[in-house]
């Protein structure tokens, strides 16, 4: 997967209630119109959906969500949905 210099490559990471980890890439185009904010729809969507369906280049891939324990999406998106904790530190112990 390569990126433009207008492009951002958002990693989502799936952690699963078995202690297992996936992680999926896609292109995020700043080129786009609105892009960032359908980004900040499509999470919203996303984190709702039951189950979560992914279309990989060859398979498409359903995840039921009672099987996700959590999930981390980095770069952050610029646009998020309502309710979201802003500027916030995880603390380590």
């Amino acid at each position: 997967m390569e990126a433009t210099n207008q492009d951002r490559i958002i990693t989502l990471t799936l952690n699963y209630t078995n202690g297992k980890q996936q992680e999926f890439e896609f292109i995020s185009s700043a080129e786009r119109v609105g892009e960032q904010a359908n980004l900040g729809t499509r999470l919203h969507k996303f984190l709702t959906a039951d189950p979560i369906i992914i279309e990989l280049a060859d398979k498409l891939v359903v995840i039921p969500i009672h099987n996700i324990e959590s999930l981390e999406i980095s770069p952050i998106p610029s646009k998020l949905p309502d309710g979201v904790f802003h500027s916030m530190r995880e603390i380590k112990k």
